[in-house]
């Protein structure tokens, strides 16, 4: 009887060249794709800033009918202080009467750090710096619009109006961010 026949298999396996052209397309499509996510990342980033701005608008209002005192809202980066771009953080804090320092400590009700992202901004007119709720949740003054921008175009808005209620709008076709 004659021996059973090996049989010989090689085993195949991808050549250093074959692999290199693999990883070299895969990182090529991965480069064509960067802008694309990127803005779409932006995009999300500034849809979710826009929400985020109506709930600390709608608890700012809760907390002002709540405690039945003037509440205000600011855009701040720091938390000890009012600044200007809503994208970086705010702060809800007591408001008083007078025109003294807002974000005194004791005032402080609650700081929220932002986003650290460049291209992404959200800024309210010149002449509203900081949203202010009187005790039984109307908001003193004129209606405050806040722009929500995110690689220079404009995103979507947040307004708040006179009567203290709150509504964000997406923008379908982004536009050249204003100011």
């Amino acid at each position: 009887m004659l021996p059973p026949r090996r049989h010989s298999r090689r085993l195949r396996g991808m050549t250093l060249l074959e692999l290199s052209v693999t990883l070299a397309i895969a990182a090529l499509l991965c480069l064509l794709a960067l802008p694309s996510f990127s803005d779409a990342l932006g995009r999300w980033r500034a849809d979710m800033l826009r929400m985020q701005l109506v709930s600390v608008f709608n608890s700012a209002r809760s907390t002002a009918i709540t405690r039945h005192a003037p509440v205000a809202v600011c855009p701040s980066d720091d938390g000890t202080r009012c600044g200007s771009d809503w994208s970086r953080g705010w702060l809800i804090l007591l408001d008083p009467a007078t025109g003294a320092d807002l974000a005194t400590p004791e005032r402080v009700l609650q700081f929220r750090a932002g986003y650290d992202d460049h291209g992404l901004r959200a800024t309210s007119s010149r002449a509203r710096q900081r949203l202010r709720f009187q005790g039984d949740g109307r908001s003193s003054g004129s209606p405050l619009t806040v722009d929500i921008c995110a690689g220079g175009r404009l995103h979507g808005q947040v307004v708040v109006n006179n009567v203290g209620r709150t509504r964000s709008t997406r923008v379908r076709v982004p536009i050249d961010c204003p100011r």
